[in-house]
């Protein structure tokens, strides 16, 4: 009689266990396995702009299985976090029911199922980070060379305007395969070591194309509020900093400014009098600046290079000046990038921009591209 009341105590238990777990995965399912991490936390958060929310967590079990779920009918951008390892990108609403394969000794290389979109952000994070080994394989190659030669920097800087422009088209071929989903705005805000990909003052239209296809078929995520609003306001300001703008002209008085160089020096228009200088905006951001005024330094040896960066971070704007030798300009900045004065006075309104400047600091040539 006691046998048979604890079976039927075990049959209501797991009875009751079965319809709780159902009851919590009515949505849809994230199920996996984690290898080489012992009483892992893995959380489930839910990605927004400027804001990351946990959802739910759970711990592997005792043969490393976990199993998370969630209900939301509206396709959403999640990340799965593995103890305080790189996180994991997904895209997910009920329809879906994914199988996931992690060692926490490679979690870059986690195995995914279920979902084409979680899929494709897994190809598209493994692309950035196999572009970031790159490039911190060629400036250490750099930093490793007691001596460069010309022939060595053209290799380099060819090497790594390639890769960029590589990575660009792959991000735009990625975003109109997958234009209906909104991985497409993760794939905006892809960097390459320290670098961003994407640009809203270089890229646009790529931008304007992005917020069209949201708006279409993702209209209620945050992510297409803010993405309009990021895009209106760019806008508003180029129109407000094209009014602004002085328009030079040649034979004009060169406008006066005034920056730190790289060693916190003040420097002004005036330091260079009775010489010919060129001053050059550009941005370690901007690769077309970049080899544009590479190009340019090569084929004016007998002017005064000065360089005038619109970065917005001291160490990257640092760091890209030792990467592409520019060690030979005088480098300023004042990390205000398009809210400088100094682009207004001299009517820079995309870089890179070239403006020529006699020995009597006057407008000689200017150079847009």
């Amino acid at each position: 009689m006691k046998t048979r009341l604890v079976l039927a105590l075990v049959l209501i238990a797991c009875a009751f266990s079965y319809q709780s777990c159902k009851e919590e995965c009515d949505g849809f399912k994230i199920e996996g396995t984690i290898s080489n991490c012992n009483n892992c936390k893995i959380s489930l958060e839910q990605l927004s702009p400027m804001k990351v929310t946990e959802l739910k967590t759970t711990s592997v079990d005792s043969d490393g299985k976990f199993e998370l779920c969630h209900n939301d009918s509206i396709k959403r951008l999640y990340r799965l976090k593995v103890d305080n390892k790189p996180p994991i990108h997904l895209c997910l609403s009920n329809e879906d029911n994914i199988s996931i394969e992690i060692d926490c000794n490679d979690i870059e290389n986690y195995k995914i199922t279920g979902s084409k979109d979680c899929s494709e952000l897994k190809a598209l994070n493994m692309r950035m980070l196999e572009s970031t080994r790159k490039i911190e394989e060629l400036r250490n190659r750099v930093s490793r060379q007691d001596k460069i030669t010309a022939e060595n920097l053209e290799e380099n800087n060819k090497i790594a305007s390639e890769l960029y422009a590589s990575d660009k088209q792959f991000i735009i071929d990625f975003i109109k395969r997958n234009h209906t989903s909104p991985i497409i705005y993760l794939a905006l805000h892809q960097y390459v070591s320290t670098t961003p990909i994407m640009q809203l003052p270089a890229d646009y239209e790529t931008y304007k194309y992005v917020l069209a296809e949201m708006k279409q078929h993702n209209p209620d995520l945050s992510e297409t509020v803010f993405l309009e609003s990021e895009v209106t306001r760019f806008e508003l300001q180029e129109e407000q900093r094209n009014r602004d703008y002085v328009n030079l002209s040649k034979d004009s008085p060169a406008p006066s400014f005034t920056l730190n160089d790289i060693d916190g020096k003040k420097t002004t228009l005036s330091d260079f009098a009775g010489k010919k200088i060129s001053v050059c905006f550009w941005a370690s951001w901007d690769k077309k600046s970049v080899k544009a005024i590479q190009e340019y330094i090569s084929n004016n040896k007998d002017r005064q290079i000065v360089l005038i960066s619109l970065d917005v971070d001291k160490e990257q704007w640092k760091q890209a000046i030792k990467f592409y030798k520019l060690e030979e300009a005088v480098n300023l900045c004042d990390f205000k990038t398009w809210e400088s004065i100094n682009t207004k006075m001299y009517g820079v309104t995309s870089i890179p921009a070239i403006i020529e400047i006699s020995e009597e600091q006057k407008i000689v040539e200017i150079h847009r591209f």
